[in-house]
């Protein structure tokens, strides 16, 4: 089979259209400024994980990449990318009833409210959007290979990982975010305040559906077109002062690389944020955690990174697809012709 009629059905759902069909051009991998785009920070939301995008990812499966060089996708116009902005993550007590026992319990639960708005990447090129919209949808450099487009929407699927960390970093305890109706009740009636008849605030369940149209940087009424959400972590060590946020599922933006044995390693888009809390476990206040700003990554005892922070994260993925690695690369997977 020629790579001129390769056709490839592939569906990474976490991913989120991982290789919907795009349309790019070499344009380098040079790095877009990516903070201009951000809607204003109001009524408790203190962070903006803005957009951070290069060129090389909206190059995507459409760029020829060696074999030692990673693999970025799934590329314009199919990526997507969205402004996440937070509050702190907070302390809640909340009184229940057992229902075998009938004996009433209290509980201190850990959650943070967020809210989504799907930018457009290619705003962060400015006063050259639009050249650089026409090189990336120039039809003249489609790939080789060919993808079966995508038939319908990719989703957003918003996941929250709380890890308890030491002062060197070192995780000893991770949370993945619950669903908990009576705590998002609790947190929709104390966070939402006068504003709560016209918001509606999802768990990680209700806040799973299809991708919208990107929300434009010059856009006076941003925040109306955003949508809510909160995360709730329980049964977390009350022990623990140092945690980072990692948010899942908003962007559809990926990695594939190799370790050292030759394996390859799928990593997904997130937002990290780092949080700290002073006191112990017998004097918990329903007080916010501290918002880290700045952290050290290399380990060299000085601040190189500022937080939220987009990185990618490793993730278990698991695929039979034949020649996979060259499809992904762009390379032809034709044999020579036999010989009678």
């Amino acid at each position: 089979m020629s790579q001129n009629s390769l056709k490839v059905a592939f569906r990474w759902r976490m991913l989120a259209a991982m290789l919907a069909g795009a349309a790019t051009s070499m344009l380098g991998s040079s790095v877009l400024q990516a903070q201009v785009v951000k809607a204003p920070l109001n009524e408790g939301f203190v962070r903006t994980s803005s957009i951070a995008m290069t060129v090389d990812e909206m190059l995507g499966v459409r760029k020829v990449r060696g074999a030692n060089e990673p693999i970025l996708g799934p590329g314009y116009p199919a990526l997507w990318i969205g402004e996440v902005q937070f509050k702190p993550l907070r302390l809640m007590r909340l009184s229940w009833t057992d229902a075998a026992t009938g004996e009433a319990r209290q509980e201190i639960v850990r959650y943070m409210v967020y809210r989504v708005i799907r930018r457009d990447y290619t705003d962060l090129a400015g006063a050259e959007k639009s050249a650089l919209e026409l090189k990336l949808a120039d039809p003249n450099t489609d790939p080789a290979i060919l993808l079966d487009p995508e038939t319908s929407n990719p989703l957003q699927m918003p996941r929250f990982l709380l890890q308890a960390q030491e002062l060197d970093g070192s995780v000893t305890a991770s949370w993945q975010d619950e669903v908990s109706v009576a705590v998002q009740n609790a947190v929709f009636a104390r966070e939402m305040g006068r504003r709560g008849r016209d918001l509606k605030l999802l768990n990680s369940v209700e806040a799973l559906q299809e991708v919208g149209p990107p929300v434009a940087a010059d856009d006076a009424d941003a925040l109306s077109k955003a949508f809510y959400g909160v995360a709730v972590w329980r049964n977390v060590d009350d022990k623990a002062d140092y945690f980072t946020v990692s948010m899942s599922g908003f962007s559809n933006a990926y990695r594939i690389s190799k370790d050292a044995q030759g394996q390859s390693v799928y990593e997904e888009k997130v937002i990290v944020q780092k949080f700290e809390r002073p006191g112990d476990e017998f004097l918990q206040e329903e007080i916010e955690f501290r918002l880290v700003d700045q952290g050290d990554t290399d380990g060299d005892g000085k601040a190189d990174v500022r937080y939220p922070l987009w990185q990618y994260r490793a993730r278990q993925f698991a695929t039979q697809i034949p020649n996979l690695d060259l499809i992904l690369r762009n390379i032809s997977t034709s044999a020579p012709a036999a010989q009678n």
